[in-house]
């Protein structure tokens, strides 16, 4: 670890008024970086030197200062961490009347630093994993696989297995808390580490999942099996999104679709992105896999229609035999050709009123989409049966 005066400098303004003495912390030159005497700072320190070279305490007596340049009657001990000496601490006064409040001084520098270390290691972990989330993310994941699968390794992170993306917004918490408290990086810290503590359930968050925060954005990967029902994601989210509410302020949040590869991760992403901005307050969660959002994110991502796994999900649905059966591509193709209109498509396609009834009805019990009834659900159908 580097010792630098940004570090040292709140160190010696927080322990003076406890020590009731002039506090100086050398580097490993032997410079005072810090001081409660300004004019000090940045000057040579012999007795620091000394400590630095002789590995030992250096008491300083009145009658010892013309053999140490730059330097106060006190007493000089070395700043250990992690078995190694970074600088010097040192406290001004007679060695006699110091000895115990030094010994006091070193042991609160060390364990601030020791803090320091730990922050800065969280820090560089949060750091890490936002890059590499942004890596995953975006349009060039399928071109960076020998980087990502790097950093995966480092965070123990699985990367062939299949996820989908949770959008939050937790732009009120912060506004909130910077409102409060002021508007520092260290409130948006605070307020990220007490979400965090929130979803540190196992049934939110587990050991293949990915959390992360970018800018005023909640990001989480979350493994699910393949066979999943959709279902699951939603409870999943909304238990999730209740949690979060406990902080209370209103949160909403946008569910993106499975990604069975790590390159469709960015898809979901960016379906998560575009539910989230369909959200309300009164429906805060918003899903990809509705009708009424998906229907609208394919007519403004046109080229989203092949890689979009819930209209994939449709697609299989209609698959089976019995749709087969009962000739449900034509049935639902005549029925937008003829504007909804149930006499006219019966007609068109020389059946009985009542079968084209039954058809549509089976329809809805096999892809729970209703054209009649719902304009998104004929755009959908649209979308479905379209050359």
């Amino acid at each position: 670890m580097l010792l630098t005066s940004n570090l040292a400098q709140p160190i010696v303004d927080h322990i003076m008024p406890i020590a009731q003495q002039n506090i100086n912390i050398m580097d490993s030159r032997g410079v005072i970086i810090a001081s409660g005497h300004k004019h000090r700072i940045n000057t040579f320190h012999q007795g620091a030197k000394d400590v630095i070279n002789s590995l030992q305490i250096v008491e300083i007596f009145p009658g010892d200062l013309d053999q140490y340049t730059g330097s106060l009657p006190g007493l000089n001990m070395p700043i250990v961490l992690h078995d190694q000496i970074i600088g010097v601490v040192g406290i001004s006064g007679h060695p006699d009347k110091v000895r115990d409040i030094a010994r006091m001084v070193k042991m609160v520098t060390e364990l601030i630093l020791e803090q320091e270390v730990l922050q800065e290691e969280v820090r560089s972990q949060f750091q890490l994993r936002e890059n590499f989330a942004a890596l995953l993310l975006s349009d060039h994941a399928s071109t960076n696989y020998d980087k990502l699968l790097k950093t995966a390794k480092l965070l123990k992170y699985e990367l062939s297995l299949p996820r989908l993306v949770l959008v939050v917004d937790i732009g009120p918490l912060l506004d909130h808390a910077h409102k409060n408290f002021g508007p520092n990086d260290l409130v948006a810290s605070r307020t990220r580490e007490s979400i965090m503590k929130l979803l540190s359930n196992p049934s939110h968050i587990d050991d293949q999942d990915l959390v992360v925060f970018i800018e005023d954005k909640l990001i989480i990967l979350k493994y699910f099996e393949y066979k999943t029902w959709e279902l699951s994601y939603k409870i999943w989210a909304s238990d999730l999104l209740k949690q979060l509410n406990t902080m209370n302020l209103p949160l909403c949040l946008g569910l993106g679709s499975l990604a069975m590869e790590y390159t469709a991760l960015g898809q979901s992403y960016q379906e998560a992105l575009f539910a989230l901005n369909m959200s309300t307050n009164q429906a805060p969660l918003a899903a990809i896999h509705d009708f009424d959002i998906l229907s609208s994110y394919l007519v403004k991502e046109m080229n989203a229609k092949e890689p979009c796994q819930p209209l994939q999900i449709i697609k299989a649905k209609l698959t089976t035999s019995l749709t087969r059966k009962y000739d449900m591509k034509n049935t639902i193709v005549s029925l937008l050709n003829n504007n909804m209109n149930i006499t006219s498509t019966a007609k068109n396609l020389y059946i009985h009123r009542n079968t084209l009834l039954f058809r549509l009805k089976k329809f809805k019990e096999i892809t729970g989409l209703d054209p009649c009834g719902f304009l998104n659900h004929a755009i959908l159908c649209k979308i479905l049966f379209e050359e």
